[in-house]
Parts: C-alpha cells; structure tokens; sequence
C-alpha cells in the first residue's frame, strides 16, 4: 500500500554521512512509525477532536511536523479515508474498533455511495 503523507510544518532534515546508514528494517520502522503518526493525526482532525491549525501549532511546540494522510486543504478522498480505516482495522484493541466506526459514519457521509 502506498501513501502521499502531507507535511504541513518545515523541519530541518538530518544529516547523515554513510556510517550512518539505517538498515531496511529500521527504515521500515520509522515508516510504520510514520504512518501511524499520520493516520493518527487525521483521525483527529477528521473526527474534530482538534483543528487543523491548531494540530499544526501543537506539532510545532513538540518541535516535529504535522504529518498528515491527506491534503487537509482539499479534503479527504475516498481512498485515503478507506487506508486509515484499513490501518485501524489491523489493530486489534478497542480504541481502535470505536475509531474504525467513527470513520465509517464519515465515509458514509461523505462518500455515500461507498456504502450500502
């Protein structure tokens, strides 16, 4: 599955020389970790439990950028929207059933012929 992640709040990038170098599963790692700090965040966005700006700004105090799983600015697709909820599906916990259930009240209504 791939993933366009929005990054909203500039950080600088760290610099790596080649001793530096992660392995491939550290960089699956910090993929997964991004991911799921992107999905996270717009969950909360999405669901209004914070506002755009103010995730930006809350970010930025923490001094990490805002990821997001889609442009805030244009609205969510139909697809995105499916991604995250088939992330949260995965997970096994029931924070995350009652977040899947949050999410298909807003795809019902905004993509009403997703669903029947």
């Amino acid at each position: 599955m791939s993933i366009l992640l929005y990054k909203e709040v500039a950080m600088e990038e760290p610099e790596f020389n080649e001793e530096d170098q992660l392995t491939e599963v550290e960089r699956m790692e910090i993929e997964r970790l991004m991911l799921r700090v992107a999905y996270d965040n717009s969950y909360r966005v999405l669901t209004d439990k914070v506002a755009f700006e103010d995730l930006i700004e809350e970010k930025s105090d923490e001094g990490v950028s805002a990821l997001m799983a889609y442009d805030p600015l244009k609205g969510i697709r139909k697809d995105e929207l499916e991604n995250i909820i088939s992330f949260y599906v995965d997970i096994d916990e029931s924070e995350y059933y009652l977040r899947c259930a949050e999410l298909n009240k807003i795809m019902k209504k905004e993509f009403p012929e997703s669903l029947n």
